[in-house]
């Protein structure tokens, strides 16, 4: 039985770091080593590690940063896989046995991740990723971190051939060295695999940083990080070639935190930026409608509606003809805040929000192809018990001025249950796959001329191995 350690790094942290700790000691996996490297806390964490006695290796250093951190902790570990995990965040009991066993059915993979949860300070969900790529990740992966810095258990090896985390890049502590290290591993053509069901949580914080203090250094590491990245000998020509999208979708994400900071210089100066490197952003704004309306819906925006009118007003003159899409904005956020509402059961909220954006953009009841889109994601990712029943509520409590979107039930329940579908075929759920899949045929028959579709309902049916390791 090969032996796991689970790096934690930490900083005046003490109160979540017994949480963190605990969600580690809770493993089904039993060879697992637990090293807390301390980065110059001055609370009690040197008092409430002490109290875990010989469970956990304890190390301590003046404050230098995560990177360091978790370099130190990689020197002292004698696991033959690595894991990292923040010292707010949390693993779920199976999540390193699982890991393990795709690691003993696919030994070409170095690198098993998961999906996971959000959650807020007391630890209730907020949501959860989708289903996840693997295999060769570089090019996704150099578009933007989908990685949860937790989710990773990687072989030794790998990591000390790259080199561990890269100390030389402007990270000055936690600002997305994982991303870097991710790449690294990647590059060296090291294959990645997912075990594609959520085996953590990601902590939120309402209160984050200011943008001087956290989103200057970020842009700093995130740049250093691609300049590595297309200076490295075994970059793919694909990835040459999507060289502007790439540095177009890290100035844009950049530009999103920037706006919700209300720092508008770097806010406008990255999304200037942004188009500079990729001027189809003006014609099709599909990029930078889906990060400002994700931004808008995250946990430390208070006002939604209210952060995208500020985002309109505070455009740079370049980004001008972005403006155009004030109404596609706006009444997207609408929807979105009232679907939210729905999942809380504020059924007059959510009325109200999901009347707003009609009124705004009337096509949401006449061509509903993007209600039906969002409703369907919504229901897969909000953390709801159950997604069509969740359907079936929003659908009961609509407003008066969207009542013929009870005409779209049976395609958006198709949908929703071929969605589960999928993914209980990727976590190997047999019976699931092939009712919810029966369930979508149910609602929308066409769906048979689906090659996916016929293939993981016969291969369910008849007892094929599902598949483990991901394709070549």
């Amino acid at each position: 039985m090969h032996l796991v350690s689970v790096i934690i790094p930490t900083y005046n942290r003490a109160a979540l770091l017994t949480e963190t700790i605990n969600s580690v000691l809770a493993q089904t996996y039993p060879a697992v080593e637990i090293i807390v490297v301390d980065d110059g806390s001055t609370d009690n964490t040197a008092e409430v590690v002490a109290g875990y006695g010989e469970r956990v290796i304890y190390l301590q250093q003046e404050n230098q940063g995560e990177t360091i951190a978790r370099n130190r902790g990689i020197q002292v570990s004698k696991g033959t896989y690595l894991s990292f995990l923040d010292d707010d965040d949390l693993i779920f009991p199976t999540k390193i046995e699982k890991q393990i066993n795709v690691f003993a059915n696919c030994p070409e993979i170095s690198v098993v991740y998961c999906r996971h949860y959000h959650i807020d300070e007391k630890v209730n969900p907020l949501g959860k990723s989708g289903l996840l790529p693997e295999g060769d990740i570089l090019l996704p992966l150099a578009l933007g971190d989908f990685i949860w810095s937790g989710a990773p258990l990687i072989r030794r090896e790998c990591i000390e051939a790259v080199g561990g985390y890269d100390a030389n890049l402007p990270w000055r502590g936690k600002y997305g060295e994982d991303w870097d290290l991710w790449l690294q591993l990647a590059l060296a053509g090291y294959r990645f695999a997912c075990v594609q069901e959520p085996l953590g949580a990601y902590r939120l914080n309402r209160v984050g940083q200011t943008a001087e203090t956290a989103i200057k250094p970020s842009e700093e590491g995130n740049l250093a990080t691609l300049q590595k990245l297309f200076s490295h000998p075994n970059i793919s020509p694909t990835v040459q070639e999507a060289r502007n999208r790439i540095y177009s979708a890290c100035y844009l994400w950049l530009s999103s935190r920037y706006y919700a900071a209300a720092d508008w210089p770097n806010a406008q100066r990255t999304l200037r930026e942004a188009v500079i490197a990729c001027p189809e952003l003006l014609t099709q704004p599909d990029a930078w409608l889906e990060k400002m309306t994700g931004q808008a819906l995250s946990y430390r925006v208070r006002e939604p509606i209210a952060f995208v009118q500020t985002v309109l007003a505070q455009l740079p003159p370049e980004a001008e003809p972005l403006s155009r899409y004030r109404v596609q904005l706006l009444s997207r956020v609408h929807i979105l805040v009232a679907l939210r509402h729905y999942s809380h059961e504020e059924w007059s909220e959510a009325q109200a929000h999901l009347t707003q954006a009609i009124q705004l953009d009337p096509a949401i009841v006449t061509e509903p192809t993007f209600f039906i889109e969002i409703l369907c994601h919504n229901a897969l990712h909000l953390p709801v018990p159950d997604p069509q029943h969740y359907v079936n509520q929003v659908l009961r409590y609509l407003p008066e001025v969207a009542q013929k979107l009870h005409k779209t039930r049976s395609r958006i329940l198709a949908q929703v249950s071929l969605a589960q579908a999928f993914e209980a075929y990727a976590t190997q759920q047999r019976g699931t796959t092939i009712r919810q899949t029966l369930n979508a045929l149910r609602y929308r028959p066409a769906f048979l001329k689906n090659r996916g579709v016929l293939s993981i309902l016969l291969k369910s049916t008849l007892l094929r191995p599902f598949r483990v390791c991901p394709e070549q």
